[in-house]
This record gives C-alpha cells, structure tokens and sequence, in this order.
C-alpha cells in the first residue's frame, strides 16, 4: 500500500497560499525599484534643468523664460516628492507582505514536517513487515529442513 498523507489537499492549498504571497512580494520588491529608478530619473532631469536654467540666467534672459523654468523645475520637485512618497508606501507594503508571506510560509512548514514524520513513520512500519515476512520465510525453511 503506497503512502499516502491525509492532508495532501490542505498541503496543497497552503502551497499555493505560500506562492501566491511570494507573488505579491517579488510584485512589491519590483514597484519598488521601478520607483527608485524613476526617482533617479527625475532627480537627473531637475539637475540638467537646473544646469539649463542657470547658464540662461548667466546669458541673459527674458524674464517670461525664466519664469518657466523655475516653474519646470517646482514642478519635477513636487513629482520627485510624490514619488519619494510612493517609495514611502511601497516599502511599508513591502514590510507588511513581507509578514504575510511569513505567516504562510509557515504554516505551509508546519504541514510539510507533518508529512516528513508520517512519510518516516509509514517507512519504518513498512521495513518492520518486510523484515517480518523475512523472518517468517527463514523459519518456515528452518522447519522443513529435516
């Protein structure tokens, strides 16, 4: 009789809760540094306006123009807050889905080492009736022998 575990369908339910936590996670971890790169992104653009902005101002500009290119440049700042603020965000979800998928892993564990002590004791009782029916084999010989 082949080994068969009475909560296969709950190990299996718990393994997919644990990959779908996963999932979640590696989506998270990604926003994550797509939001990074972004911000540097915007940092690169702030800093080449700021360079443009400043050598106008060192030619001579119209003061129309030079308007626009400081309202160019609050404006990447409040988009650099914004996504410094997401950054902020994603992180604390990351933390919180970090938790989660903690909780599931473990609980997927505590079923999987259940499986291990019943797969272990299921091959102990197996070696002791095989060594049994050896043994009976062996004397059964034994008393036929004259």
């Amino acid at each position: 009789m082949p080994f068969q575990f009475s909560l296969a369908a709950v190990l299996t339910y718990r393994e997919s809760l644990e990959h779908r936590e996963y999932i979640a996670l590696e989506q998270i971890q990604q926003e994550i540094v797509r939001t990074e790169a972004h911000l540097l992104q915007v940092e690169e653009w702030r800093a080449t306006a700021a360079q443009l902005r400043a050598a106008e101002l060192s030619r001579g500009v119209r003061s129309v123009q030079l308007q626009q290119a400081y309202e160019h440049e609050l404006a990447l700042e409040r988009y650099r807050d914004l996504l410094q603020d997401r950054l902020r965000e994603l992180k604390t979800r990351l933390q919180q889905q970090l938790k989660s998928y903690e909780v599931a892993r473990q609980k997927r564990k505590v079923l999987d080492e259940l499986r291990g002590h019943q797969f272990e004791a299921y091959t102990r009782g197996q070696a002791r009736r095989q060594q049994h029916l050896l043994d009976e084999l062996f004397l059964a010989r034994r008393r036929r022998s004259p």
